[in-house]
């Protein structure tokens, strides 16, 4: 879309009066700027235009016919035109002496040049960029005219004429390090360009998110190429295009490649009428398939005795010449080994804007010469699985079983650092994304997984909502009977029964409790672990790290060793039995809470084991023990605000299996509480560190983000204008038991434990950073995600969290309502979240974390 005015704005340029008689050949598509500009140009300087009849096959013919005073056209016009020059001068290479030669190469030059009519003054290269030698070609061949390269786009028109840059262009580089440019480049800086001029665009119309990804945040246009933005003593003289981002590809072995720029050389090849260079990532270098110039071809079969060409089946000895040819041209013009092609492809069917192989603007049509030629560009399945199988074995760092119908690692307990690993690996190396439910479902084999690779189309039948499953489980039979009565308990209970206790917030929580209670309470704690023994060791471990520990606390301890997710919590009858008669209120805080794992691989501990807490607290026939349930605000999609009941809410738009799982798990929780059961639900939002001693979770999301920050010394430059919407932990614990013990009320409520009083600003988490003694720097977007990826590759902590460090950490937050959970603990001051706490927080980091 371009507005009226910026349309306007390029009228003066458009009505520079000249002394020539202006004529101009339309022959591309008028939604092409470049044609629909020229054309509008000469009517206003009363000039007259020559509408192509739109057959290529007659474009020179017509072009003669029309005689233009300019001509404008793409490198592949200009590519075909060397091509049946080099044609012709290869023939008479073939049985002439050098100085024969070279005359004919003059009088060929001659010939040539009557290709561009005399009235033409100015030829110009546009659309694209062309190879040094059609550049070389060109203006040794049409000498009779003025050989210009013009480089616009048509979001924002002109940029560089002959690569000068000009005075009305605003722009700048950013570095493109996944290509290997980046500003600090010797001898010149290189990255992708981004500009800013006076006939910019309004943006994609009916493509709002197209038109965010183009333009940044201060009106500047992606142009997707890159540049090397060269000086002279310290004065800006030139912008060069050196490479396209969008139309790279990655190899094996991880190297980028750019097609054009190779397509750009090997067409030096007398074979070559066409060539588009296509690189696999399971190859260690690039295939190129190729239109044959048949004349030579043909004369080169004669002088050589072949009987016949054949595409599929090639004579070894013309294979061979041509591939030596390549070779050749490579060799020359210094490029590297994976950059030959070490296999060729051939045909005789020229790529045409009628058989869609060409663009309207006579440019490759990447994705269509791919789907052309897909079956003659296959890998085959035993490649592909046997570079499957080395990715598999890196990131889980276990060997795969020789059998290819076993299971992967993953779908048999394989962790979320292996997980993404893998899956960043197959993106990298393979160019697939695949989701990690599918790497983790159970029935996946490493057979599959190439099919999968080889043809990525049934990704879309196995990536199947999960919306009805998280319906039908969230309808699961709980195998409970209506009950009408809870267990009458004090204010000071005799038996808590409490999970999660090795967690942050589990652990907080046992601390508060046993503050709170009566010293003659006990608590049962539900641990996983590998032995009895160990139980009290890990709870008391957690508590020694988050500085809550005390000694006396393990008399009033009773660890057992469970699961959540087995029948009975994996106890003996007996135990079970004894406690479901004697516990007076339950604390459910156990889950795994993981942002990573797909649904699957959380269903065991989140549903299954809040099922059995509900099955746990409906045990007895005479009375139901209270359930004090902890939820996330994880449950709710971006757009809920209210406390509301999760019965009024969908699972639609929620992406994790964390939220997934929890979802369904509160799904329960009401649906026990409708059959009587006392419930309580607290939403957590995000919960820091302990207002007393700064003590926070070491595998929180913002615990991971400030480590990396202080062993990185820096901070990007947007982080100064966003937020950390926490609550301390041990005011988090206080309300909760605050509301079990003291209000009488609460059963059957939802609370948002969300710290409602404003956040605290990265500026002041900075400041803190920096009181610390650690050394902190601004840095622009594109640095910090080059230093976020390599402090990710060095430790495999941050692995998981890098797209959360990349960008997620420094969005604005939906404000959430508090209104109940205010309201029920009005009596209690929330704690302030200012510089003093700040300084807290980052010295537990910095003491516990950064230097452990």
């Amino acid at each position: 879309m371009m507005s009226e005015s910026t349309f306007r704005s390029a009228f003066p340029q458009w009505c520079l009066s000249s002394s020539v008689d202006q004529i101009t050949f339309s022959y591309r598509p008028l939604a092409w700027a470049t044609d629909r500009d020229a054309i509008i140009a000469t009517f206003f300087n009363g000039g007259r235009t020559g509408f192509s009849t739109g057959d290529p096959s007659r474009l020179m013919e017509e072009l003669a016919l029309v005689r233009p005073s300019s001509f404008g056209g793409p490198p592949s016009i200009w590519n075909k035109i060397y091509t049946e020059f080099k044609t012709a001068l290869s023939l008479i290479t073939v049985s002439h002496s050098p100085e024969v030669i070279e005359t004919e190469e003059q009088h060929l030059l001659q010939q040539f040049s009557k290709l561009i009519p005399n009235r033409c003054k100015t030829i110009c290269i546009s659309g694209a960029k062309a190879s040094p030698v059609i550049l070389n070609f060109m203006k040794r061949c049409f000498t009779h005219c003025m050989v210009i390269e013009s480089y616009g786009i048509s979001e924002c028109g002109s940029v560089t004429c002959d690569n000068d840059v000009g005075n009305a262009l605003q722009y700048r580089l950013e570095s493109v390090p996944d290509m290997g440019y980046t500003l600090d480049d010797k001898p010149f800086p290189r990255g992708e360009l981004l500009v800013k001029t006076p006939h910019m665009f309004s943006g994609y119309i009916n493509n709002p998110e197209e038109t965010h990804t183009a333009l940044t945040e201060d009106g500047f246009f992606r142009t997707g190429d890159v540049v090397e933005l060269r000086t002279c003593h310290n004065v800006v003289s030139s912008l060069h295009v050196i490479d396209r981002k969008k139309n790279f590809f990655k190899l094996s072995q991880g190297q980028f490649i750019s097609p054009e720029f190779l397509e750009g050389i090997y067409i030096q090849s007398p074979f070559i009428h066409q060539i588009y260079i296509h690189g696999d990532l399971l190859a260690d270098s690039v295939t190129a398939v190729i239109v044959l110039n048949q004349a030579y071809a043909q004369a080169f079969s004669l002088n050589h005795n072949l009987t016949s060409l054949d595409m599929n089946n090639p004579d070894p000895l013309f294979y061979d010449a041509l591939l030596q040819d390549l070779r050749s041209i490579a060799e020359k013009e210094s490029l590297r080994k994976h950059e030959i092609p070490s296999r060729i492809i051939i045909d005789f069917q020229p790529f045409t804007s009628e058989n869609g192989l060409l663009t309207s603007s006579m440019k490759p049509c990447r994705y269509k010469l791919a789907a052309h030629y897909a079956n003659r560009l296959k890998t085959t399945s035993n490649i592909i699985e046997q570079q499957l199988k080395t990715i598999i074995e890196t990131a889980t760092g276990q060997s795969m079983s020789t059998d290819k119908e076993d299971n992967l690692f993953l779908a048999n307990g394989g962790d979320s650092l292996s997980a993404v690993r893998l899956s960043r690996m197959l993106e990298n190396d393979l160019g697939m994304s695949i989701p990690l439910n599918i790497l983790f479902d159970p029935k996946m084999t490493l057979q599959q997984l190439t099919t999968l690779i080889q043809d990525p189309s049934q990704l879309s039948s196995l990536s199947q909502s999960l919306v009805p499953q998280l319906l039908n489980d969230a309808d699961l039979d709980l195998n409970i009977t209506t009950v009408g009565k809870r267990k009458i308990t004090s204010d000071c209970p005799s038996m808590v029964f409490i999970t999660g206790t090795t967690g942050f917030v589990g652990a907080f929580l046992l601390a508060e409790l046993l503050t709170v209670y009566r010293g003659e309470c006990k608590f049962i704690c539900l641990v996983r672990c590998s032995s009895s023994t160990k139980a009290l060791d890990r709870i008391r471990e957690a508590m020694l790290f988050y500085q809550i520990w005390k000694d006396d606390y393990q008399d009033r301890i009773i660890a057992l060793q469970g699961d959540l997710a087995k029948n009975c919590f994996g106890l003996d009858n007996e135990t079970y039995e004894s406690l479901a008669r004697e516990i007076d209120v339950i604390f459910h805080c156990g889950a795994s809470v993981n942002f990573v794992l797909p649904y699957s691989q959380l269903y065991g501990s989140n549903v299954c084991g809040t099922r059995e807490i509900i099955r746990f607290a409906t045990h007895m026939p005479s009375a139901c023990i209270p359930i004090q349930y902890i939820s996330t605000m994880s449950v709710l999609s971006p757009d809920v605000e209210n406390e509301i009941s999760i019965e009024e809410t969908s699972p639609d738009r929620l992406i994790s299996g964390y939220a997934q799982s929890k979802w369904v798990a509160e799904k329960l929780i009401v649906k026990a509480s409708r059959c009587g059961v006392p419930v309580v639900i607290y939403r957590l939002g995000l919960i820091c560190g302990d207002s007393r001693s700064g003590a926070c979770n070491q595998n929180d999301l913002y615990t991971l983000l400030f480590d990396a920050m202080m062993k990185m010394g820096c901070y990007p430059e947007t982080a100064l204008h966003a937020g950390v919407n926490g609550l301390p932990v041990d005011f988090t614990v206080k309300s909760i038991v605050n509301l079990s013990t003291v209000q009488s009320d609460v059963y059957g409520n939802v609370y948002h434990v969300v710290n409602p009083n404003g956040e605290i600003g990265f500026e002041d988490v900075i400041y803190a950073m920096q009181s610390c003694g650690v050394e902190m720097k601004s840095v622009c977007g594109e640095e910090w995600r080059i230093k976020v990826k390599a402090v990710a590759d060095e430790n495999s902590r941050f692995e998981s969290v890098r797209e959360f460090l990349f960008d997620s950490a420094f969005r604005e937050r939906c404000k959430v309502s508090t209104t109940e959970f205010s309201s029920a603990i009005g009596r209690l001051d929330f704690p302030s979240v200012d510089k003093s706490y700040a300084f807290k927080w980052m010295s537990f980091i910095l003491d516990n974390i950064v230097h452990k």
